[in-house]
């Protein structure tokens, strides 16, 4: 079976509860069953599409039963690996005439099912079948469950354990006659917020915006060759500067004979010689 195979499409069916609000069994876990006549590439085909939409809003799908404790499903194994770990996980669970079920965990990517968080609260789901559709119960130590129906009315897929308090709107749903979407179309209305939180993060994190240059001024160019310009004049100015010889400075000369000859007259005068004239 190849991985690239067309989803079913998927639908909430509530949330996992306490045991007292499931049905009595283990907290917070899920119980999925398949028709057992189905062909091992549909039963294959509908645990792929509920790991993808688990993946889509952070989630793994955890086995729990002895055999295959803490065994995830990774919906890019190989046909031979995804074989095994169905059988396995279908033997360790306790027999249901006419089905295959299993009992998983949807923790948190990196987390278990131990941690706190991890899987308290999470949302189930199951896949329908195009053409069929899907109806709702409660009750029968099965807690809050759904079942899906292909065209001709026969049950091909169960799934329970959901906390009674959290019902959904619809108690049933029609399955369009077309090619199976992709998971993680679950309508917004149907979405919790650790869901819508998810997905907003993630489309935080895309990029939004293609920046593109708007500018329409000189181009490069241009400014290259005004450097180149502005470069050559200031060399110019440099070597012309160079080039000139340094101005002698002056210095006033001190007349030695003209303040001897002041103070010659002076003295024949009887005047002292002023000390600005020695």
């Amino acid at each position: 079976m190849s991985n690239s195979i067309q989803y079913l499409p998927t639908y909430r069916s509530g949330f996992t509860g306490p045991s007292e609000r499931i049905g009595g069994s283990s907290p917070y876990h899920i119980d999925l069953k398949i028709l057992s006549a189905l062909p091992l590439q549909e039963k294959i085909r509908a645990l792929d599409s509920l790991a993808q939409q688990y993946s889509s809003i952070g989630r793994e799908i955890e086995f729990s039963n002895q055999a295959v404790s803490s065994q995830r499903w990774n919906p890019n194994a190989s046909p031979e690996e995804k074989k095994a770990l169905f059988e396995a996980a279908t033997k360790a669970h306790a027999t249901r005439p006419g089905w295959d079920p299993l009992d998983f965990y949807v923790p948190f990517k990196g987390k278990s099912r131990f941690d706190t968080g991890a899987v308290e609260g999470a949302s189930i789901f199951i896949p329908g079948v195009p053409g069929g559709k899907i109806r709702r119960g409660s009750g029968g130590g099965y807690g809050y469950f759904s079942e899906a129906m292909d065209p001709s009315g026969r049950v091909v897929f169960r799934v329970g354990h959901g906390d009674i308090n959290r019902p959904e709107q619809e108690g049933e749903i029609v399955v369009a006659q077309q090619a199976a979407p992709q998971p993680g179309t679950t309508r917004p209305e149907n979405k919790t917020a650790e869901e819508l939180l998810l997905e907003k993060i993630d489309e935080l994190m895309k990029p939004r915006i293609e920046v593109s240059s708007s500018y329409a001024g000189p181009s490069p160019e241009t400014f290259r060759k005004a450097r180149e310009e502005i470069d050559q004049t200031m060399m110019q100015l440099l070597l012309e500067k160079a080039a000139q010889k340094p101005e002698e400075k002056q210095t006033p000369q001190y007349v030695q004979g003209a303040a001897n000859a002041a103070a010659i007259a002076l003295a024949q005068k009887g005047f002292a010689t002023p000390k600005s004239l020695i």
